[in-house]
């Protein structure tokens, strides 16, 4: 087994320990928050850790209605400006909490006097220093250069803090049964996601809300990992100008979770189906349509829409560290990558 599947299948123990460790920082955090309740959000981040910032969008805006734009980092590092982030939330996401820009801006932002939260796996880091709060991802040492156990311990991080702050008991209810369902999808069925990518070049990868960064992250480790060249696009999206590109036998994968966009997914699976495509769906088991079994990969039932992309992700990473070696790479050792990628 490689490192990288090993660092994938710890993950549901991690959080589960995570929710545990986190209680007393989160705690500080809301009760800051409500004292000096923040206008926005800014986000900083980079890879994997964008994504995570992607999903970070969706859930302030949806669960919290705070406008949530991601930085870019070379406004300070680059370009020495300034930005008005008076009763801003800045939230800085890096597993290593080393990338030279990244701590730029979050010295600027909390300068500028903004409520400034890292969530890093090293919390002895410059990203840690630079920031009033830290939330800890607990991910322990992640030797794998594709990030997985770190990319989904930031969406746990990020949940508890929504969750707590807008006191929704179902989704905290949701996130702890969360490492359960995580565990359940380790070695579900995904034998038709082998024979669809066993020979691609190229692919999409489709979602919408919650979804969406969960398609950017598997994109990402298509192109790290199996040397396929992969592009993310909301369901929505893809019906514009990459809608050309689907033709007979182009493979898709698709995700979804239990909200109102997945009636628009199906529609798009449906579209593209008709072109005689090659389609996967991912999404909770009691979700999908008889007709689409034969393009499903199974996932455990709905346990919450912002709960399912992680369950659904959990999934991927297990598989597409397997999908890689079917090809003849080295996921743990990606050409041209390494672990730490500091940019100024």
């Amino acid at each position: 087994m490689t490192k990288m599947e090993m660092e994938a299948r710890s993950t549901p123990q991690l959080i589960a320990e995570q929710l545990q460790d986190n209680v007393a920082p989160i705690a500080a955090l809301v009760k800051r928050l409500r004292t000096n309740k923040p206008a926005f959000v800014m986000t900083i981040a980079r890879g994997s850790s964008d994504h995570a910032a992607t999903f970070a969008k969706y859930l302030f805006e949806t669960q919290l209605g705070l406008v949530t734009a991601s930085a870019a980092p070379s406004v300070a590092s680059l370009y020495n400006s300034y930005l008005q982030l008076q009763n801003a939330l800045v939230i800085g996401i890096s597993q290593s909490g080393r990338s030279e820009d990244i701590c730029d801006m979050m010295r600027l932002s909390r300068k500028a006097g903004a409520i400034t939260v890292a969530l890093v796996n090293h919390t002895d880091s410059p990203l840690a220093h630079s920031a009033e709060y830290v939330l800890p991802l607990h991910a322990g040492t992640e030797q794998a250069v594709a990030a997985t156990k770190s990319y989904l311990t930031s969406l746990s991080a990020l949940i508890q803090l929504v969750a707590h702050y807008a006191e929704n008991k179902a989704l905290l209810t949701a996130l702890e049964k969360l490492p359960a369902a995580m565990t359940e999808s380790l070695d579900s069925d995904w034998s038709a996601f082998f024979a669809h990518y066993q020979n691609a070049i190229n692919t999409l990868v489709i979602g919408r809300g919650y979804s969406f960064p969960i398609a950017q992250e598997s994109a990402l480790k298509f192109k790290e990992t199996c040397g396929l060249q992969a592009e993310a696009f909301s369901s929505a999206e893809v019906l514009h100008g990459p809608f050309a590109l689907i033709k007979e036998s182009y493979p898709v994968l698709l995700y979804g979770q239990n909200d109102n966009s997945f009636t628009g997914l199906l529609e798009v699976a449906d579209r593209m189906q008709q072109l005689n495509a090659k389609i996967l769906l991912a999404a909770p088991r009691d979700l999908i349509p008889q007709k689409y079994q034969a393009a499903q990969l199974d996932l455990p039932a709905s346990l919450h829409p912002i709960c399912d992309p992680l369950v659904a992700i959990q999934a991927f990473y297990v598989h597409v560290a397997q999908l890689a070696k079917q090809r003849g790479y080295n996921p743990d050792q990606p050409q041209n990558l390494q672990k730490v990628t500091v940019t100024k």
